[in-house]
């Protein structure tokens, strides 16, 4: 794979000189300074390097290696995880998972950031969100699963199973940084039986977020009894990500953070302009309702579900959630520990279809977390967590992580696994599932979406400024602006921290 480009380490992440030299350490690394910075600045993050993964000596080990896994899954991800875990332990004697629960995401990774003083209070292996791929990179303890790749040529034959857009997403210069993802998609959730009550086609849905405005008024006009807004929607930052993405408008420069740390915002443009009115637009004319960024209820789901509105637009991981409302059989492990209090209609005429966006629906970026190999004091640790990556993406665990897990299969090739065919032609989840596959596999990887240091920062800044229209009435170009120079200062911070 060759040299990789030179990443600053995030020293404002551990603090003092002293701690940070400690991480430098346990990385194997240092404070390079050869000239040969092709990045932002500051050290050399390393190489590709076979000699990272050490696959053979896990292989020829008496003893098993004890690895730790950290992820911020609730539910039916949780326990599915576990019992994944559980199978690969019973299935070999070489290495041992312990699977541990970290809180949500922002917790894991606060306390990830705070182990890297102490390399010794790392896990071998960290499963994050999507938006924090920069952040792992430019924090010097990950190895790449490019480095294992190298050392375990076995693996070629999966990794070129699995499907473009997923592993262009977490390349960076060139380079695979997770071992496997857990991938999710926005998807429309539609009830067809007010749609057919509005005299609106339910064969086909609506492409682009205009002509779900044209189907939005429809329904208003119809004036179905119960039903107060067509759309329901939580305001979030993914789906002006995802819409930007698939019309292939970047948010950052630097080939969109992909060839270069990102530096500049490039927030300010026509379509998110667009975006912005159109959103502001269907709630000001009574044609959606706006669920603030701030809940922590499903309340979207239950709109949907009491019928006072026919549209949703989620995440495809609520799939699971949304058919066990329908089926009367919802639990607090479907809703993520939520308890609910309202009455539940079941036998709802539900369907699932690709997000509209500004050209066509279905395309965007993906979604859901990834698996980052770390290099701790345990020296096996980086290829026994290659060991349980690799199991993890065995074509059974796929079909296992998608039915029981909602998240969708990244391998080309379980697409013509007969347990997941069948549920993909049979049941109302699993059809509904493949709709949300069929979209991932047609992603475009050539412009897999943004790489952002500050990504985290840059979507709270995005709900607040979406918040701002629908509930505080300030105007789109005002909320743009403000967004674009809170982000701007954003991406400074943190070529500042990083040493850029």
């Amino acid at each position: 794979m060759g040299h990789l480009r030179h990443r600053p380490r995030l020293r404002w992440l551990v603090g003092f000189v002293a701690a940070f030299a400690l991480v430098a350490t346990a990385c194997g690394g240092g404070g390079s300074d050869d000239g040969d910075d092709q990045g932002s600045g500051g050290d050399s993050a390393g190489v590709v390097d076979a000699a990272d993964c050490p696959v053979k000596e896990v292989s020829s080990s008496t003893a098993p290696t004890n690895i730790t896994v950290w992820h911020a899954y609730v539910g039916l991800q949780a326990s599915t995880l576990q019992q994944i875990a559980d199978a690969f332990n019973a299935s070999q004697d070489k290495v041992k998972v312990d699977v541990q629960a970290q809180g949500t995401y922002e917790e894991l990774l606060k306390k990830f950031q705070d182990a890297l003083a102490n390399p010794a209070s790392l896990p071998d292996l960290v499963l994050t969100e999507d938006t924090t791929t920069q952040f792992m990179i430019d924090s010097g303890v990950v190895v790449p699963a490019a480095s294992c790749r190298e050392a375990d040529p076995g693996s070629d034959a999966t990794y070129d199973d699995v499907l473009p857009a997923v592993t262009s997403a977490y390349t960076v210069d060139d380079v695979l940084w997770p071992g496997a993802f857990s991938v999710s998609m926005p998807v429309m959730y539609v009830n067809k039986a007010i749609l057919a009550q509005a005299d609106v086609p339910t064969d086909s849905y609506p492409q682009t977020i205009e002509e779900l405005r044209s189907v939005a008024e429809k329904i208003k006009a119809a004036n179905v009894p119960g039903l107060k807004t067509p759309l329901v929607i939580k305001v979030d930052s993914w789906f002006v990500e995802n819409w930007l993405t698939g019309a292939g408008k970047p948010l950052v420069d630097n080939d969109n953070g992909r060839s270069g740390l990102a530096t500049e915002s490039e927030l300010v443009q026509p379509d998110t302009t667009r975006i912005y009115e159109w959103f502001k637009s269907m709630i000001d004319d009574g044609l959606a309702t706006a669920i603030p960024s701030s809940s922590t209820g499903v309340d979207e789901y239950l709109a949907l579900n009491a019928k006072s509105s026919a549209i949703l637009i989620q995440t495809s991981t609520a799939i699971s959630t949304v058919a066990a409302l329908l089926e009367g059989s919802v639990s607090k492990d479907q809703l993520g520990g939520v308890g609910i209090d309202a009455t539940i209609n079941t036998g709802l005429d539900i369907d699932v279809a690709l997000q509209p966006g500004l050209e066509e629906a279905g395309q965007g970026q993906i979604g859901g977390s990834a698996w980052y190999m770390v290099k701790t004091d345990e020296k096996l640790g980086v290829p026994a967590a290659w060991q349980f990556i690799r199991y993890f993406l065995q074509t059974p665990n796929q079909v296992t992580w998608t039915l029981q897990g909602s998240y969708l299969p990244v391998l080309k090739s379980a697409q013509d696994d007969p347990t997941l065919q069948k549920e993909f032609t049979t049941t109302t989840k699993g059809k509904w599932l493949n709709t949300a596959y069929q979209g991932l596999k047609n992603l475009n990887p050539d412009f897999p979406g943004p790489v952002i240091g500050p990504f985290n920062e840059f979507r709270a800044i995005m709900r607040t400024s979406l918040d701002s229209v629908a509930f505080n009435g300030v105007g789109v170009k005002d909320a743009i602006k403000k967004a674009d120079t809170d982000f701007q200062a954003s991406l400074d911070q943190y070529k500042t921290d990083t040493g850029g």
